[in-house]
């Protein structure tokens, strides 16, 4: 997404070259914690001003006090799902030097996602092409390092490129359906990825 004039930074937001009195880290993200709990609980037509606010327990006048705008917010927030719940586990299976071990890890992750919140930024990524382009990001990072892992245990990059889109098929259509089963879940990602590895 096009980033906007501000940014988070360990002390707080403030304009870049800026010494203002902002916000600290801890208000923007408590908000930016609760706009993910209301995208989880009640999807995309749910994340307004005062939902996030009443879920984050605070009023509108702190909201402005932490994001200058309803876009700057949205902004981080959809940047703050991509870091914290993709790209901060991605770097931790990655450090996983055994594919093996590391394609566990990510079943793991793969399990644990926040998925119902993942479902309502796929259908706000369906008519916002800032939202849709990181979320397609993701989907694609996390679909390469899943493809790594599995070449790295077999030498089969057909089968590794193969695997890695079946594991996203089985993700999106999880977020994107109303019968859910997490064990299921685990079951079929364990089932194909167990094939062609080495025993």
């Amino acid at each position: 997404m096009t980033p906007g004039p501000f940014r988070l930074v360990e002390g707080g937001m403030a304009k870049d070259g800026g010494k203002g009195k902002g916000p600290t880290r801890g208000a923007q993200l408590r908000f930016l914690d609760a706009g993910l709990d209301v995208l989880g609980r009640e999807g995309h037509a749910g994340l307004k001003l005062a939902t996030v606010c009443k879920a984050a327990g605070a009023t509108t006048g702190s909201f402005y006090h932490a994001f200058p705008s309803w876009p700057e917010f949205t902004t981080a927030l959809i940047g703050y799902w991509r870091e914290e719940k993709s790209d901060l586990l991605i770097r931790r299976a990655a450090e996983i030097s055994d594919p093996v071990e590391r394609l566990t890890a990510l079943i793991d992750i793969g399990l644990q996602l926040p998925h119902d919140s993942e479902a309502a930024i796929r259908v706000w990524a369906a008519h916002d092409p800032d939202v849709r382009a990181v979320q397609t990001g993701t989907d694609e990072e996390r679909r390469r390092i899943i493809a790594d892992a599995y070449f790295e245990a077999t030498g089969d990059r057909d089968l590794a490129e193969r695997n890695a889109t079946v594991a996203m098929y089985l993700l999106v259509g999880y977020e994107s359906g109303t019968y859910r089963d997490r064990d299921a879940l685990g079951w079929a990602f364990r089932s194909f990825m167990e094939k062609g590895l080495p025993t």
